[in-house]
């Protein structure tokens, strides 16, 4: 693309798809977590069980979403997966209705058995069918980040760095504002109009928003011929060609053998193919970057259930204090997704990324020492020094952290640009998240009490230290040193 100008309409249209789909996913997975809350109000199994296996899921068929994105067209792909997002987001919430409805007197006591045997089957057959379609959705999340914040956005963008920054900074910015306000809107429903009302009203959000998105999609698709895979190839040079005839054969081969799947040996063919895909990825520079990224998935310090359950019952915080540093989070996280830019013109992009995960290093150190140190009593807030200190540098880091989620974003999309099998490998990113993501959990149940959480929060910080060297790794390997003085030493 020669120029950094795109037809407004059609940005406005991926923008609005990214904004229903991300809100949408972002409402789910709070209300869900919500929503077995208040059905088994005496246990976090049902809650920890969801999130296991949609981790484990995402973890084992990452790769197969990447290389579906790879070889299947474009828009019947990403179609596809909307319908199947909706579609599975209604039947959770049908199921919901249900626990909140008829079941609710005695769902709590059928969850331990305390009940007859049809109402317990009943019971965890809805549990484990909302389970199956949280796994699920998992999946087409995967797919939608797959497909459309890396395939098409690194298609849109046409190799044009400003172009490629501006997509990926609008976007991350849709995501922090999504993942404030669904939690928001979900919480403002049930508090106004009950739980039954509240499940209702993101059915009916579900539903409306399949023929939008549908729509919207199409606009994009239509807009950016570069983005059908026949037309772009007729239109490529010769040198470009070759790599798309490469991507169709691989996608040939990974046809056949998913195909061989089927028969005698064919686990042991479908393991093969995920042990070379893996090698492969694990070969190339990126990996050392997708690492650290990943690293930072490994922590407790940030807004989700553990820290919010430790910050109530530990420190004595309320649910409006709590409320307001998410809101600071979301501000200095905007603020990152504009700092990034900023770097990466004055400084360069790999230099933005060292400083920007080094920096969140920083500010998260006194964080890891704040629950060793001047923690006060259990149920108390502590010293002043202490509670600033806590919700002031987790709020700071938000600012290295969404540079850098930026800077590396977009090293993988320009590594990966034209791999033939350049979305397969980026799922791969998308698995070692799960894996650490998988590991939180494993954490957080060993350590699950509020006295021994500020283990959970050192490991956090040490990972994130892991990370920031694995990043170190990556720059030594794309530029040859680490450190860069005055223009005449090299390190």
């Amino acid at each position: 693309m020669a120029s950094t100008a795109i037809n407004r309409s059609a940005l406005a249209c991926l923008l609005l798809q990214h904004i229903s789909s991300t809100f949408g996913s972002a409402a789910y997975d709070f209300a869900s977590f919500l929503f077995l809350i208040q059905v088994f109000p005496d246990t976090l199994i049902p809650a920890s069980l969801a999130g296991l296996c949609s981790t484990a899921c995402g973890l084992i068929l990452s790769g197969y979403i990447g290389s579906l994105v790879d070889r299947v067209k474009r828009l019947p792909f990403v179609r596809t997966v909307i319908c199947a997002q909706k579609v599975l987001q209604a039947i959770s919430y049908s199921l919901f209705l249900i626990l909140l409805g008829p079941f609710k007197s005695f769902a709590a006591s059928a969850f331990h058995g305390d009940e007859s045997i049809s109402r317990v089957a009943a019971t965890w057959g809805i549990l484990l069918s909302i389970t199956t379609s949280s796994a699920l959705l998992g999946l087409s999340a995967t797919g939608m980040s797959v497909a459309i914040e890396r395939d098409w956005i690194t298609e849109i963008a046409q190799s044009n760095s400003n172009v490629l920054t501006r997509l990926n900074t609008y976007m991350r910015r849709i995501d922090l504002l999504s993942k404030l306000t669904a939690p928001l809107l979900v919480s403002l429903l049930t508090s106004t109009g009950g739980y039954p009302l509240a499940t209702t009203v993101l059915l009916g959000m579900s539903a409306a928003s399949l023929a939008t998105e549908y729509w919207w999609v199409q606009v994009v698709y239509n807009h950016f011929p570069v983005l059908d895979r026949e037309t772009a190839q007729s239109s490529h040079d010769e040198e470009e060609l070759g790599l798309l005839e490469e991507d169709n054969d691989a996608g040939d081969s990974i046809a056949q053998d998913t195909e061989s799947s089927n028969g005698t040996g064919g686990i042991w063919k479908r393991l093969e193919m995920e042990k070379q895909s893996w090698l492969e990825f694990i070969g190339l520079p990126i990996f050392f970057s997708s690492t650290s990224m990943a690293l930072i998935h490994l922590t407790t310090l940030s807004y989700d259930g553990t820290f919010i359950s430790y910050i109530k019952a530990a420190r004595g915080w309320d649910d409006t204090i709590i409320a307001s540093m998410r809101g600071l989070c979301l501000v200095t996280g905007l603020i990152g997704t504009a700092v990034m830019p900023i770097l990466e013109r004055r400084i360069g992009l790999e230099r933005a990324g060292a400083w920007s995960i080094w920096y969140e290093v920083a500010c998260l150190a006194p964080v890891a020492v704040s629950f060793f140190i001047g923690t006060g009593k259990y149920g108390e807030h502590g010293p002043a020094w202490n509670s600033i200190v806590l919700f002031g540098g987790i709020a700071l880091s938000r600012i290295g952290l969404w540079s850098f989620d930026l800077c590396q974003l977009k090293e993988l999309q320009l590594a990966l640009d034209t791999h033939p099998r350049r979305n397969q490998l980026t799922a791969r990113q998308i698995s070692l998240q799960n894996l650490f993501d998988l590991l939180k959990y494993v954490l957080t149940l060993s350590a699950s009490t509020p006295a021994r959480f500020k283990w959970t929060a050192l490991v956090s910080w040490l990972a994130i230290v892991v990370g920031a060297v694995s990043y170190a790794v990556y720059l030594r390997s794309v530029r040859g040193h680490l450190f860069h003085f005055c223009g005449t030493k090299e390190l």
